[in-house]
């Protein structure tokens, strides 16, 4: 498969790459990251809980790191994992306390009732959504009166350490990803995903148009990850 065509693959060919590297995935994360995926993930939880939120969904669950984070807090009565990767899932049950409901389900076809969750969440899953405008509305709906979306995205920093950064995201990620996985492809989809997906800024104006409010952008490690919080 091509540059152009991992860049932004449709959703078949996106299930089986998850599915093919699920058994490395946190691994790889930390390795990749540095160890900073963790770091992320709890400067954001900080950032996102207010204390009144009672029940999560979180889409893209993965391995259920995130999701686990939350439900670490012993603050809600419900707590939900979206996945459309199998395998993803079975990792997921493996770490989850049982208390959390996993559900198989495409991200363009949300199987939840209006104004179910007070806060919906989602780390590094923006850039395989085909159909943004789509995905944010049904989060909209979702979402309790004031409930909250909150993105954790991969993105390019900027400044002068994009030149340490874009050698590595282009050349060294997917080298080491196979080297570990065996699979050049599912660490090429990453890195050209990274490279071509919209600035945090663009996404912000998405959510602004179908009609969140108190949107804040949040950047991370140099603008290496970003989080974006939006209020319905």
């Amino acid at each position: 498969m091509s540059s152009t065509e991992l860049a932004s693959p449709d959703k078949t060919t996106i299930r089986r790459l998850f599915d093919e590297i699920a058994f490395r995935y946190d691994f790889l994360n930390s390795f990749l990251s540095f160890r900073m995926d963790s770091l992320w993930r709890r400067k954001s939880r900080k950032i996102i809980l207010d204390g009144t939120e009672s029940k999560v969904l979180d889409l893209g669950v993965g391995t259920g790191k995130f999701l686990g984070l939350f439900m670490a807090t012993g603050k809600f009565k419900r707590a939900v994992g979206l996945d459309f990767s199998f395998k993803m899932l079975q990792r997921a049950a493996e770490e989850l306390p049982d208390a959390a409901r996993l559900v198989s389900a495409d991200f363009h076809a949300l199987p939840f009732k209006p104004e179910s969750f007070d806060v919906v969440i989602s780390s590094f899953t923006l850039r395989s959504v085909k159909a943004l405008s789509r995905f944010f509305d049904e989060i909209y709906e979702i979402l309790t009166p004031h409930g909250k979306a909150a993105f954790l995205c991969l993105t390019r920093p900027q400044g002068l350490f994009k030149l340490i950064y874009y050698p590595y995201l282009k050349f060294y990620l997917p080298l080491m990803g196979k080297l570990l996985t065996g699979n050049s492809e599912a660490y090429r989809f990453l890195s050209q995903s990274i490279q071509t997906f919209q600035e945090p800024g663009k996404t912000m104006d998405m959510l602004r148009q179908r009609g969140f409010q108190s949107i804040e952008i949040k950047r991370l490690s140099f603008g290496i990850a970003t989080l974006i919080v939006a209020r319905k």
